[in-house]
């Protein structure tokens, strides 16, 4: 039997998070692990395990988000290797996680994300050319693990990326390629648009809000979880 984790989400301070309410269900029916964690805001009628409020006052998502990395790892009451959940992954199938997901090189990630742009690089890809170019300067792996799902992390590895990468915000990727993970090759699962139809073999799925809100992959998500797990007050 695989070892159990704990799950650490990271939470926007706001009031409500339906995608967190669903994710959580999803969670309880099918991925084991130890403890949930949230990490920065909770909505008041969601109760995990342990929560640790984090004033989320950084420059930017990616800045808070690795600051709440480094605490996390400095957390001795949370397992020494941990699973990254963002609010809006969804398991929809038993699982025990793929613990290094990744898909096509930084690069080919990049001119991915260019082509729906017109070709025109974003503030986003101008980051990821610059972590790439790094990477490659010190002879590691530029491949791409920013996917949305869940992520297995080792808190000594992770503080040891921390440290070489202090002011870079794209943790997932420094982390797999700074270690050298064998990452498990797989398609993004984020839909995104209202009338996008999930695949129904797919054991994840992610959202942008406009989806999960009003499309039809909310919609799917939600007449599948119908009961409340023990997490909803």
């Amino acid at each position: 039997m695989p070892d159990v984790y704990d799950i650490v989400y990271f939470v926007k301070d706001t009031a409500m998070n339906e995608e967190l309410r669903y994710s959580l269900r999803t969670v309880c029916e099918n991925f084991p692990f130890r403890k949930i964690w949230f990490y920065g805001g909770r909505p008041s009628y969601l109760q995990p395990d342990e929560w640790i409020h984090i004033v989320q006052d950084k420059a930017n998502k990616w800045t808070n988000t690795t600051s709440m990395i480094r605490k996390i790892c400095e957390n001795p009451d949370i397992t020494d290797r941990w699973w990254l959940f963002n609010d809006d992954f969804f398991i929809m199938q038993r699982t025990d996680g793929i613990e290094a997901p990744c898909s096509e090189s930084i690069y080919e990630h990049i001119v991915s994300i260019e082509d729906r742009h017109n070709q025109r690089p974003t503030n986003y890809t101008k980051q990821l050319r610059a972590m790439a170019k790094e990477l490659r300067k010190r002879g590691l792996p530029a491949t791409n693990f920013a996917l949305h799902v869940p992520m297995l992390i080792d808190k000594k590895k992770a503080l040891a990326t921390l440290d070489e990468f202090p002011n870079c915000p794209m943790f997932r990727s420094l982390y797999g390629n700074y270690n050298c993970i064998e990452g498990t090759q797989m398609k993004d699962c984020k839909i995104a648009g209202l009338d996008r139809h999930p695949d129904k073999d797919a054991v994840f799925i992610s959202t942008d809000d406009k989806a999960f809100e009003n499309g039809v992959a909310g919609q799917y998500i939600r007449n599948i979880f119908r009961e409340p797990c023990r997490y909803e007050l």
